[in-house]
């Protein structure tokens, strides 16, 4: 399959832009290149406007309006599929903050099941995300994963550790002001156990949500069963270069022999693999007939994230975009609503009393395991300590 990929929002790693809250990207997928099956056409829907290549924000609503037939047909006779995900920068934000300082792997005072279980790390995410992180915060710690030295990377760390400590009080419940006291204080006393920092540019720039479409797409492609043979990017000077580079190290056909990783208690596996042997290049619309395609439906499902209207032309486009569409939503709202979901059923689940006292042995199991844990490393740190 061939990918082509467009995004909107973007401020890279200057997340917390107040104009630009969400990050959208789309992709379309066809079977075939439609860089060159659909130039001819794509190039004479852009004649008729005047224009030498779609750009829908240049164009506008009214004009979208007039060629939104034709392109829908253009789209139904190459069999285009999409993939649409929204990304909410606060909750990247919040989930940054989590999985920085309550790693239970290198936060030995997190209790396993906090961080290890998604029902529960979703709970502390949001809780976090509501009680505790203000905007300073949440830019310290993006300062964190960010900074170009180790150096700077720990001194963000810790200043962001203090910070979000002094609002603890905040927390509706004792338990939860216990976990995270318990958390933050433990990594302001030992930041050198954390890996904040990243050496290479690369690494760094993987904070970002510019590569959530690569996700999108081999899921797709795995779906229909079909690999991807190029994936065409709309070309940008920041992250053109890395994204390039980040494509030629998750495409290596040798990851698809690494086992996929699985979360304790989802089914779904989390691969390494992104689009093995596939090809990548960066174009312009005026270079590439698919991305003036995704160009127009990026645009327009924007308008519709927004709440705004659409014409009855540009509206039927949209409809059959979104029956052929793989959509992701996260943000506060759509993964609350699948978070709810998931908690009420097991909070209305009937436990009989043998797997309630399954589960009081198992956190007993957990909490004797993270005093322990903590105790070794003390006695571990006091010892190297005397030994200088």
């Amino acid at each position: 399959m061939w990918a082509y990929i467009d995004e909107t929002g973007n401020t890279g790693n200057h997340l917390f832009d107040p104009q630009q809250p969400f990050f959208v990207t789309a992709a379309m997928m066809t079977r075939t290149n439609f860089d060159l099956t659909a130039s001819a056409s794509m190039g004479a829907l852009a004649a008729s406007l005047g224009v030498q290549a779609l750009h829908a924000n240049t164009l506008g609503l009214s004009r979208l309006e007039d060629i939104a037939p034709k392109l829908l047909k253009i789209l139904r006779k190459n069999g285009a599929h999409f993939v649409v995900s929204r990304l909410e920068k606060r909750y990247l934000a919040a989930t940054k903050a989590f999985d920085t300082y309550f790693d239970a792997g290198e936060n030995l005072a997190v209790p396993w099941h906090i961080y290890w279980l998604r029902p529960l790390r979703l709970t502390v995410v949001f809780k976090l995300a509501y009680f505790i992180l203000t905007d300073d915060i949440a830019q310290t710690v993006w300062n964190c994963v960010t900074a170009s030295s180790e150096a700077k990377s720990k001194a963000y760390f810790v200043d962001a550790a203090v910070a979000m400590r002094g609002r603890v009080q905040l927390l509706p419940d004792e338990r939860s002001r216990q976990v995270v006291t318990d958390a933050l204080q433990w990594a302001i006393d030992n930041p050198n156990n954390f890996s904040t920092y990243l050496k290479d540019k690369i690494n760094r720039y993987g904070h970002s949500p510019n590569f959530v479409a690569f996700n999108g797409i081999e899921l797709a492609a795995r779906q229909r069963n079909r690999p991807i043979q190029e994936i065409v990017h709309d070309r940008q000077s920041q992250f053109e270069k890395t994204i390039g580079q980040w494509h030629e190290v998750v495409s290596r056909p040798d990851l698809c022999t690494v086992e996929p990783i699985y979360w304790p208690g989802e089914k779904e596996p989390h691969s390494l693999s992104k689009a093995p042997g596939s090809t990548f290049r960066t174009a312009t619309e005026e270079t590439s007939a698919g991305l003036q395609a995704i160009d127009v439906v990026l645009w327009l499902f924007k308008r519709v994230f927004d709440g705004k209207d659409l014409g009855p032309n540009t509206a039927k486009l949209i409809n059959w975009v979104s029956r052929r569409a793989l959509q992701h939503d996260f943000s506060f709202q759509g993964v609350g609503m699948l978070a709810d979901k998931q908690l009420t059923a097991i909070m209305e689940a009937d436990l009989t009393e043998a797997q309630i006292a399954e589960g009081a042995k198992m956190r007993a199991d957990y909490e004797r395991t993270r005093l322990q844990n903590m105790e070794a490393y003390t006695r571990a740190k006091l010892s190297s300590a005397e030994d200088h």
